[in-house]
């Protein structure tokens, strides 16, 4: 399955070299093909507006409050399968929306006829590389629209590594932000370690 990836962070590498391992294609959008950055050998790189041409998934991994221009920039973007691992944090890690909306629900507006699944949100991307503890899988919640796409997520996510769990269409996307900043205050703030994680038990 080729992923194509939307930008060019920590997050945006460490997935692409997952993805890698994992045996998919992987391009990442970047915003500008002749600005010098450290490019891998494995990694395609496309001006970000194309990321959506010949990928299946594309992960949505800009800043939390730049999503609105980069998606919106997005060329054919309908009938694919975005993943939003963002989240609207500003400054001193507080968010920036919840409770009545959220970037899922913001960029399927955007993407009316694209197919959002919010996840990948809630850990650190230490986690994301090694979603495990003491050799239990990590639960990664989903939430999305689409009962495909959330499937081929789910199937994704396992893949991974992770215990994907489906909860519910985009508007969960409100509630899995803010669940987010439970692990982005102890760890990033308090300073503890970044081995912990949720595991749903059912």
């Amino acid at each position: 399955m080729n992923i194509g990836i939307l930008g060019n962070g920590v997050v945006g590498n460490a997935l692409a070299e997952v993805f890698h391992k994992l045996g998919h294609p992987v391009q990442i959008g970047v915003r500008d093909l002749k600005e010098e950055i450290e490019k891998k050998h494995f990694i395609e790189y496309v001006d970000g507006k194309y990321i959506a041409e010949d990928n299946e998934i594309i992960i949505i991994a800009v800043p939390g409050n730049k999503v609105e221009k980069a998606v919106t920039n997005i060329k054919n973007p309908e009938g694919k399968i975005f993943v939003d691992l963002t989240n609207p944090i500003g400054e001193n890690y507080i968010l920036t929306r919840g409770r009545y909306t959220s970037n899922g629900e913001v960029i399927q507006e955007i993407l009316k006829n694209s197919h959002i699944v919010k996840t990948l949100n809630t850990l650190g991307v230490e986690k994301l590389i090694n979603p495990c503890i003491n050799e239990k899988k990590l639960t990664m919640l989903l939430a999305g629209n689409n009962k495909i796409a959330n499937k081929k997520v789910e199937e994704l996510l396992f893949e991974m590594g992770f215990d994907p769990m489906l909860i519910g269409d985009i508007h969960f996307s409100r509630y899995l932000e803010p669940l987010a900043m439970i692990w982005i205050e102890m760890v990033r703030k308090q300073g503890r370690s970044f081995e912990n994680g949720l595991i749903w038990i059912r």
